[in-house]
């Protein structure tokens, strides 16, 4: 027997415990994120408020449903949801609250917003997505895209992966391994977001948004980075003086790609976002994944006695993906040396492979790189 206390257990530990373990499925992580988030603005001394909207769709078909069961807790911590009668006029909101800079508000000093939509709410909502973006955020502002990425038409017409819809918009993909890594990259996306000025997509599988574990959770975790960055001599600063005046928005573009991408890239590398993982100077096969597949790679390995030891054994490198748009080409050159063949392993069409094949083809002596197909063209990994 013990005399410690009995410590009452809730339903509502789960959103409101705030150092510990607790349970959670994919949809309910991203139900804390806010809450999390809100915490560390406080804690912070900003008054940020939180705004939610857009329009349910497997894999987040119940992510609206959750967070109307809580109404009452959102209100505790300032967070709004308004769900959108479609996807488009859900971002246009959310545009909307990253006005701040120009419009003051006297209760809050910017908005975190989450938009929500499964593979045909970000095509048909692209036009309103790629103007937010390129709008970008106010000063203490933040904008996440949670992208639920049906691959498997569970309950779709056609198959989708929307990695390509967000290249088109300027828009950097974070793609979690776990459902923890909901709540991991999800904060680094909030920050990202703040930091560079972009719009910041999760890339969201059923698999995960279905599914559930126990979750570590700390008021400090995980510690965010911001780095110090220049631009061509001069401290980099995200600009809140969007336009979309004829000319003028050519520099609002060139901000877009060249500055902020690259503040997006000092983000990622200051927080290790992509990580070499297992690595020796005799290596000569190199493994890249990202996000899912990633964790499915690593069981694939288990299941064959490959762990670590063994892969350092065998000269095999492997490289984890957080960020897998923009992706890093500095991280993969440096993960390419010495290798002589890279293998990359990703679900769908090979969004990761073209741009590994991009970073390196400036080398002059590459590795062979193979992914969907082998080198001699047969089908290595489907789409």
């Amino acid at each position: 027997m013990t005399d410690e206390p009995f410590k009452a257990i809730s339903l509502d530990d789960r959103y409101l415990l705030e150092e510990g373990t607790v349970y959670l499925t994919g949809v309910q992580a991203l139900v804390r994120l806010p809450i999390d988030q809100g915490r560390r603005d406080r804690r912070a001394g900003l008054r940020i408020g939180t705004f939610i909207s857009g329009y349910p769709g497997s894999p987040l078909g119940g992510y609206d449903l959750a967070l109307s069961r809580i109404g009452r807790l959102l209100q505790d911590h300032g967070i709004v949801h308004v769900p959108g009668a479609n996807e488009e006029l859900a971002a246009s909101a959310i545009m909307g609250t990253q006005m701040l800079d120009r419009y003051p508000h006297s209760r809050f000093d910017g908005v975190v917003s989450i938009w929500y939509g499964k593979g045909p709410g970000v095509d048909r909502s692209g036009d309103a997505i790629k103007h937010g973006n390129f709008a970008g955020t106010s000063r203490h502002g933040a904008v996440v895209l949670l992208s639920g990425e049906d691959h498997e038409a569970k309950s779709s017409t056609m198959p989708y992966q929307e990695d390509y819809a967000f290249v088109s918009a300027g828009i950097p993909i974070l793609y979690p391994a776990s459902v923890g890594e909901f709540l991991e990259l999800g904060l680094h996306a909030i920050a990202m977001s703040r930091f560079s000025g972009c719009w910041v997509a999760l890339k969201l599988v059923n698999p995960l948004c279905d599914g559930g574990e126990t979750v570590r959770v700390c008021p400090g975790r995980p510690a965010r980075v911001i780095p110090e960055l220049e631009i061509d001599g001069r401290p980099f600063q995200k600009h809140t003086d969007f336009t979309f005046f004829p000319g003028k928005n050519l520099e609002s573009e060139r901000q877009l790609y060249y500055e902020r991408h690259q503040a997006v890239q000092a983000y990622a590398r200051a927080n290790r976002l992509n990580r070499i993982e297992v690595s020796t100077p005799q290596d000569r096969v190199g493994i890249i994944s990202a996000g899912k597949t990633y964790a499915d790679t690593w069981q694939a390995l288990f299941d064959m006695n490959l762990d670590e030891d063994a892969l350092r054994r065998f000269g095999i490198r492997l490289l984890r993906v957080g960020m897998i748009y923009p992706l890093d080409a500095q991280m993969i050159r440096e993960f390419a040396k010495g290798l002589e063949d890279i293998i990359v392993i990703e679900e769908k069409r090979g969004f990761l492979e073209a741009q590994v094949k991009e970073a390196l083809c400036s080398l002059d002596h590459p590795p062979r790189v193979v992914g969907k197909f082998e080198g001699h063209g047969a089908p290595l990994f489907p789409v």
